[in-house]
Order: structure tokens, then C-alpha cells, then sequence
């Protein structure tokens, strides 16, 4: 019943030879990965009946005595849920910043051998008078931004000192008043 439920499902996800070969090598009781799977379950099951007397119990006194601090479970549980959840968080922490290092230095070294393939090819003397015209470059560049800043903050200082930005303010809440008294 299993397998045929799952052979209509693929049948319509999947075309017609995938599903034949999905029905044929891992579906088919023949396969290896069924048989594989049989003597997992057996295993586990032969597993389980060996501990299961001997776990037992303490599985007893463990639930007896949950029984018995119901209170105290009550406050214990939101406290593991907790717990677990910033262990979580945690590792998650961590992988994020072990990759954010692993691409940063990858990015550091793939530029720093970029570089070295440039002035292998380029030469010592040629590379060095780009890298003073590309100074140079970003160097103007910032002066021009700073200009354009400086021209941006005086406009801004003179319209605060001249007090239009207090006319352009009243003008403001005053017309949002008339919207306001027009929707009433």
C-alpha cells in the first residue's frame, strides 16, 4: 500500500523512466536498499529488546518522580525549551561566523594574488606608477565628494540660520491642519 502511494506520488512529480527506475532500484523489496533497510529494522529492534529491560527502570522512577513534581516540571520545561533554543541559536552563531571569516579571508588572499599576478606581469616600476595614478584617482574623487558635502552642509546651515526651514515647517503643519479639519 506504501509503495504504490508512493509510486503515484513521484508518478506525479516525476517523469515516467524516473519513477521506473525509482520503483525498480529503491522501491522493489529486491533492492539493496530495502535489504539494507530490513536489517537496520531488525537490528534496532534486537537493540531495543536487549536495553529495554534494563532501561526500564529507571524510566519507571523517572516518571514517577515527574509525577510527583508536576510544579516544578511546569516551570522546568519552558526553561529547557529555553536553553535548547539558545544552544541553537548559539551554534548557529558560530557557523555564521566561521563562514563569514572563511569568505573574508578567502577574498583577502584572492586579492593579495590577484595583486601579485599584476606586478609579476606588469613589472615593479609600471605597477607602482598605476597604483600612484589610481591613487591619485581615488584621491580626487574624495576631494570632489567632499566639496559637494561641504556645499550641501553650508546650503543646509544657511537655510537653518536664515530661517526659512522654520517657514518651510509652518507651511507644512499649517496645510496639514486644513487637511486635517477638511477630513473631520
Amino acid at each position: 500500500m506504501d509503495e504504490t502511494l508512493a509510486t503515484q506520488l513521484l508518478a506525479s512529480l516525476l517523469p515516467a523512466d524516473v519513477v521506473a527506475l525509482i520503483d525498480t532500484h529503491i522501491l522493489s523489496p529486491q533492492s539493496p536498499v530495502q535489504a539494507v533497510k530490513r536489517t537496520a529494522l531488525a537490528q534496532a529492534r534486537r537493540s531495543a529488546s536487549l536495553v529495554l529491560p534494563l532501561l526500564q527502570p529507571l524510566i519507571d522512577r523517572a516518571l514517577a518522580l515527574l509525577a510527583e513534581h508536576q510544579g516544578a516540571l511546569d516551570m522546568l520545561v519552558p526553561l529547557a525549551v529555553l536553553l535548547a533554543t539558545l544552544v541553537v541559536l548559539n551554534w548557529v552563531r558560530r557557523i555564521i561566523l566561521w563562514w563569514t571569516r572563511l569568505a573574508f579571508r578567502a577574498v583577502f588572499w584572492a586579492a593579495f594574488a590577484a595583486l601579485a599576478a599584476w606586478v609579476v606581469n606588469r613589472g615593479v616600476l609600471v605597477s607602482a606608477r598605476d597604483a600612484a595614478v589610481l591613487g591619485a584617482k581615488i584621491v580626487g574623487y574624495m576631494a570632489v565628494l567632499k566639496d559637494v558635502w561641504l556645499d550641501e552642509y553650508k546650503r543646509y546651515e544657511g537655510q537653518e540660520a536664515s530661517g526659512r526651514w522654520d517657514e518651510y515647517a509652518a507651511r507644512r503643519s499649517s496645510s496639514s491642519r486644513a487637511f486635517n479639519a477638511q477630513a473631520r
